[in-house]
């Protein structure tokens, strides 16, 4: 477990075994645009959504831990986040699956909320669908490009909503159930080795168990340090997991995903626990 110190850079962590193409200018334009600016920061010192504070990805750079950083989750400027397709692109990098018209035309909308968001209005209108295009369509084929050569992703989880992250002690373990974005509305789409199943099946009924879609970590403490990290309380903004993309497919219309978790960070208001999956792989830790 890591320590934070007051410059928040003393990390002693814990391990377990267990663009290109015409747009690459804007892309690194908004990718700054999206990064710690002073207007962003200012905009999550007062934005009514810090609770739990963290898991603001406009907060964040592009890289996260060697990794690509993909930009799902919560944003500082707006309640529910805003939704930039990454996980989308991803999609298309690496299968034959494609965005139709009507779902490139909405990706860079949501482009288009997250920078006139943050840098203010730009000249042009939501209903301007071909400026829209021609102003942010490049760097959109430009990340999707990047993509093509990426395999090593990270992103903030969001336990609160949709993970889990609790002490059992019958069991000895902190069990943390890591969730994953999806690639579709329709969810169903993420798997991987050491991840709950979607669907489990008896000799009468077929069910989805609690936690189905997660990635299972178990990290075994006792009761005395789980009641220490208690004491602390939870800490978005360090937590974190890092994956890789072993094969990307097309079922029924729908992409699905096979991934590796490699790293799992869990934060705390004093300390990080960090678990390096890169020897292990399941449930134990």
């Amino acid at each position: 477990m890591a320590s934070k110190g007051w410059a928040g850079a003393l990390t002693l962590a814990l391990a377990f075994q267990a663009q290109a193409g015409s747009g690459k200018g804007l892309l690194e334009t908004l990718g700054r645009a999206l990064g710690n600016t002073p207007r962003a920061a200012a905009e999550k010192a007062r934005s009514p959504y810090l609770d739990p504070a963290g898991t603001y990805w406009d907060l964040d750079q592009d890289t996260l831990e060697g990794a690509q950083h993909l930009r799902v989750g919560l944003t500082a400027t707006a309640s529910v986040g805003s939704d930039m397709c990454d996980m989308k692109l991803l999609a298309m990098a690496h299968s034959s699956y494609r965005l139709d018209a009507k779902d490139r035309q909405w990706c860079l909308y949501q482009w288009w909320v997250a920078d006139t968001k943050i840098n203010g209005a730009n000249g042009i209108e939501q209903t301007q669908t071909d400026a829209i295009e021609r102003r942010y369509g490049p760097a959109f084929d430009a990340r999707l490009e990047k993509f093509k050569t990426t395999r090593r992703f990270a992103v903030r989880p969001d336990f609160v909503s949709w993970g889990g992250v609790e002490y059992n002690s019958a069991r000895g373990a902190m069990e943390v159930y890591v969730p994953l974005p999806e690639i579709s509305t329709g969810g169903l789409s993420v798997t991987g080795k050491g991840f709950v199943p979607w669907f489990q099946r008896t000799d009468r009924v077929v069910f989805s168990p609690k936690w189905a879609g997660r990635y299972q970590l178990l990290i075994r403490m006792d009761s005395a340090e789980a009641a220490n990290l208690a004491r602390q309380g939870r800490d978005a903004r360090d937590d974190l997991v890092v994956f890789s993309v072993n094969r990307v497919w097309v079922e029924n219309k729908v992409p699905k995903m096979d991934v590796t978790v490699e790293r799992v960070r869990v934060g705390y208001r004093n300390e990080t626990i960090e678990v390096d999956l890169t020897n292990k792989q399941g449930a134990g830790a």
